[in-house]
């Protein structure tokens, strides 16, 4: 694509979704695109690029748009310190309040991906409150990505989305299953999910009947939209918000949010924003984000088209399935020529510094008919490792892309993908990727080491001090002897005098 035509593309996706695409990004947006545009038939970006701009199909368009472009990462019960705020002083002080006056409690999750969200409040109240006979709960959770939305309604999770969860989670709330675990349907009840685009839809027919919310949860959304984008939707947000009710968004986000209606209240480990009941929004029909690129339909239309209409969705349980009384028994030559003994095999000759060999059996493995979809992510990731330390960067990099088009929330896959940037002295291009995996772990050691290394190299030492007193603030809370993690095993305490010098160094030129 030239850059005109990426130009326009990026105006279309900014009016159609309210994101934004600075120059800078546009390499990685690019990749991007490619990539769709072979999964969706394409043959090429440029020609995916027009079909969006010029299909009629605007339902079709921002689904396609969403699957590309959004994130879906998310796990139950994320922010621990969050929900423990919500938990210990948001929900009796609600509480409270309602008693004797009105026992419904609204909750909004907006952008609540595949629903860990939205789930872990409603488990969060069911533990809590033991017996909900006596209030009525109302739990919203909108997104734009239909696909996620599916998930969500479906309720079938995987070990992934338990990273992290406390230990009576998975016990008391999900039945083990055969390839994951089924949340309770009681709780699934009490979830409603539905459509949204945040910036081109009016919002009243989603949420009239949810609303005013006494809590609206907006983590890890915001920080995608512009600025003056993400002012508009909080305006929208904040109408459907009851007087003194509470916005939750993520610790990254809370600096950039100022508004006349909220004010920060702090908490135990957490900050929260309430809205100020002095300063209201007198007029909703003022409330005015992008240009409107839906075509105008009737209200009921709107609902039969954006409205995730769950009565089309399956919602009754998994059937659960055993094991077999007397399983087939494999031969011995089947499990030496399986996936499971290739990838032990491919792992044993890439320990031992063969790396061509690890290459020709992880390319052996790709040709596997009917491979196990969960071999895609690891056996890419070995094979760009592979090519990385043999100098063939080109080649490491078509892999760790592949890798990550396999599972697209790793947080290791990215900073590998960032590393072979950086060393194809692609900076920019290694710094946004390396803000990806920031985002998936705000915990991410070596994130915080590389991009204060590529701040030094283009002399924003600023920067670079920042995300070394980062990493060492990360290296202080753990054991020296302890390797640190994406980091071909160097211990904790050897890094902490890498990182010192170079703070050392990025202060002395500071």
């Amino acid at each position: 694509m030239t850059n005109s035509e990426l130009q326009q593309f990026c105006d279309f996706v900014r009016i159609e979704v309210g994101l934004d695409f600075p120059e800078k990004n546009w390499g990685s947006l690019k990749r991007t695109l490619s990539r769709a545009a072979s999964s969706h038939g394409f043959k090429s970006a440029t020609e995916l690029a027009k079909w969006l701009m010029e299909t009629p199909d605007f339902q079709k368009r921002i689904d396609v748009l969403a699957d590309f472009l959004t994130i879906g990462e998310t796990f139950f019960f994320r922010d621990t310190k969050a929900f423990d705020g919500f938990e210990r002083v948001i929900l009796p002080e609600l509480l409270e309040s309602k008693i004797g006056r009105d026992n419904n409690l609204r909750i909004w999750s907006v952008g609540c991906s595949t629903g860990e969200e939205p789930y872990s409040f409603a488990i969060l109240l069911k533990r809590t409150l033991l017996t909900l006979s006596n209030w009525r709960i109302q739990i919203l959770a909108t997104d734009i990505n239909r696909e996620s939305l599916k998930k969500a309604i479906r309720g079938f999770y995987k070990e992934w989305s338990f990273r992290g969860a406390p230990t009576w989670l998975k016990k008391d709330f999900f039945s083990k299953v055969s390839a994951g675990y089924e949340l309770d349907p009681t709780i699934r009840t009490m979830v409603n999910f539905r459509w949204l685009n945040l910036v081109s839809f009016d919002y009243e027919h989603i949420v009239r009947a949810f609303t005013p919310a006494d809590v609206i949860v907006c983590r890890n959304t915001l920080m995608y939209f512009p600025s003056e984008v993400r002012c508009a939707i909080i305006d929208k947000m904040l109408f459907w918000l009851n007087d003194d009710g509470w916005l939750i968004l993520s610790p990254s986000e809370v600096p950039h949010i100022t508004h006349k209606q909220l004010k920060l209240v702090t908490l135990p480990g957490a900050i929260f924003f309430r809205k100020n009941t002095t300063a209201r929004v007198k007029d909703r029909t003022t409330l005015k984000l992008i240009p409107q690129t839906a075509p105008v339909i009737s209200p009921d239309k709107m609902k039969e088209w954006w409205v995730v209409d769950d009565s089309t969705w399956p919602q009754q349980s998994l059937p659960k399935v055993s094991a077999p009384e007397n399983p087939p028994v494999q031969t011995q030559a089947t499990n030496k020529d399986g996936p499971a003994e290739k990838m032990n095999k491919a792992r044993q000759t890439f320990e031992g510094s063969d790396y061509r060999e690890t290459i020709n059996i992880l390319k052996n493995l790709l040709l596997t008919q009917d491979l196990d979809s969960s071999y895609l992510g690891v056996t890419h990731y070995l094979l760009a490792q592979s090519y990385a330390n043999l100098g063939m960067l080109k080649e490491a990099q078509d892999s760790i892309e592949q890798a990550i088009k396999a599972d697209k929330i790793n947080a290791s896959y990215h900073h590998m993908y960032a590393s072979i940037l950086q060393a194809r002295d692609m900076l920019e291009e290694a710094s946004a990727s390396l803000q990806r995996v920031l985002f998936l772990d705000p915990d991410h050691i070596m994130a915080h080491v590389t991009l204060g290394t590529i701040q030094q190299r283009l002399d924003n030492q600023i920067e670079a001090l920042r995300h070394m007193r980062n990493a060492m603030t990360l290296l202080d809370h753990l054991s020296p002897e302890e390797p640190v993690p994406d980091s071909d095993g160097t211990t904790v305490g050897h890094f902490r005098d890498i990182v010192k010098s170079s703070m050392d160094k990025a202060g002395a030129n500071h």
